[in-house]
This record gives C-alpha cells, structure tokens and sequence, in this order.
C-alpha cells in the first residue's frame, strides 16, 4: 500500500510540474510570437531599405556633390542611422508593442529629461557634426588648424572629426570644439603666400640685396610669377636692416610648401656669399675709452677705517 502511495504522489507532482510549464509557455506564447515578428520585420525593413533606398540615395548626391565628400560620407552613414530607427518604429507598430507605452507618457517624459541631462554633451556634438557636414567649405581631405592643433582631416562621425596632424597621429575632436572655436584652412585657396623675414648689413647694398632675393624667389618654377614675389626693406633693426621677402604657391594641396621654403633659403644663402652679402649679422656693440682703477690707499684713508 505504501509504494503504491508514493507512486501516485511521484505521478500527481509531474502531473502538477507538467501543468505548470504548460501554464507558463502559454502565457508567455503571445510575448514570444511578438518578439519573433518584432526581429523579423525590422530586418526585413533594414535590408530592404539598404538595398533599394541608401544607395541610390548616396549616387544621387555624390553626382550632385562630386567635390564634397564629406557630404557623401555623411549621407551615407545618416541614412543607414535613419533607416534603422524607422525600421524599429515599425517593427515596434508591427508587433504590438506600442501597446505597453500607452499611458506612461509620465514615465517616457522622465526618462528623456534624465537622458538630455546626462547626454547634453553627446547631442551637442551630435548637433555640431550636422552643421559641419552641412559647411560647404568644410570638406574630408582638407588642412585646418584650430587653437594651438593643426592636421588633415580624415573623417567627419556622428560624435567626433579624425585629424591626422603632420607627425602622423590620429586625433579624435569632439565635434563641438570644431565648431565653438575659429577654424583656419590656410590651403584652402588656389594659392598660398609664403613670407620669409631676414636682415642685411647697414653697410651693404640695400638695393642689390632685394634684388637678389627676388632674383632666387623668381628662379623656382613653384613659385606664381602672376601675382610675382616682392622683396621690401621693412625696418630698422638692431644691427641689420630688416627684409620681408613674399612669394606666391599654386595648388597649395599638392606643392610641398617646406621643400620651396626650403629651397628659397638656400638660394639666397648661396646667391648672398657670392656677392659678399652677410644675413643676419650679430648684434655687436663697439665700445671706445680708458677705465681707469682708484686705489683707495691713496685717497688719505688712514683713520683704520678698511673700505670694502
């Protein structure tokens, strides 16, 4: 009698745990069928639109912005943001789950006054990225220089620019700085001016010094003869007189402009020797009279008192 006991009791607890795992899938049944149709339909939505939508979409505009890059990049990554939101919201109407935040418009409100708070600088720079994306002169590839920070930039994101300096590393600017501080694309033009500043003898020829100058800047075919270099005597120095050579580069993006500075300065170094001409001479102050040394024995200091 006992084991049959234990026999029925053993059979009414699976009976009982059976049920109970029943009970449970079919409550939880709709959830499951809802979150499978929520993942299928919001793929289904993103692969459709990243086949027919994003890139026609970015042809469009890189045929209307061939010169502007950063445009087409920016497209490029907005639409695929953009098409995944939409693909959630409707994923989301899809599957029924706009149900649960109907009446919690308190709870939604808090949340995104909590999220603006704490994120108040990532939207910043959010918004910042638009209105670099948007600057028609602000552009993948080009030079700037920004406080004391200088390189070229490679890539314009949702959040931070990537500007490769000229030692080689990469720097990631949060997008605001770029935009709250004075940006200066020195290459930006079709030419680019170069002034070197040195110092002639007051004792030498002014006038054959400027020409020589002139002379080296007008012998390198980099160097623009329309608008042509200008060598001005500018002012008095301490010991030479001060010289402001100006020259013009073309197509500053691709001339190395330190190989024609560089040439510049040899040029004139060489040109100068030749003609016995000395650059920047050292300050030196030629004094003149005797100095003459008192003993002070002499002067009838005898009353013990030592004189130091």
């Amino acid at each position: 009698m006992a084991r049959r006991r234990t026999s029925a009791y053993d059979g009414g607890v699976r009976v009982s745990v059976l049920d109970r795992l029943a009970s449970a899938a079919a409550s939880y049944h709709g959830l499951l069928v809802q979150c499978v149709l929520f993942v299928v339909i919001a793929l289904a939505v993103y692969v459709v639109g990243r086949i027919l939508v994003v890139p026609p979409l970015v042809r469009v505009v890189r045929a209307r912005n061939r010169e502007n890059q950063t445009l087409v990049d920016a497209t490029d990554l907005y639409a695929r943001v953009g098409l995944a939101a939409v693909a959630i919201v409707l994923a989301t109407a899809a599957a029924g789950f706009g149900k649960a935040f109907q009446g919690s418009a308190l709870v939604i409100a808090a949340a995104t006054l909590a999220l603006g708070v704490a994120g108040q600088d990532v939207i910043g720079n959010l918004v910042s990225g638009v209105f670099l994306v948007a600057d028609p002169d602000f552009h993948v590839g080009d030079y700037i220089q920004w406080n004391a920070t200088e390189g070229t930039v490679e890539k314009v994101d949702f959040r931070v620019t990537r500007v490769r300096t000229a030692a080689g590393e990469t720097i990631t600017v949060p997008n605001s700085q770029l935009t709250s501080n004075a940006l200066v694309a020195p290459y930006a033009g079709e030419h680019y001016r170069v002034s070197e500043t040195f110092g002639v003898r007051y004792d030498a020829d002014v006038g054959m010094a400027l020409r020589l100058a002139r002379e080296a800047a007008e012998a390198d075919d980099r160097i623009l003869a329309d608008p042509g270099p200008t060598v001005r005597a500018s002012g008095f120095g301490s010991s030479s007189i001060d010289v402001v050579a100006r020259y013009w580069v073309g197509d500053p993006t691709e001339t190395p402009i330190a190989d024609v500075r560089s040439a510049y300065v040899r040029r004139v170094t060489d040109v100068y020797a030749e003609h016995d001409l000395t650059l920047n001479p050292p300050s030196q102050t030629e004094l003149s009279g005797r100095v003459a040394l008192a003993d002070a024995a002499s002067d009838g200091v005898d009353d013990g008192t030592r004189v130091p």
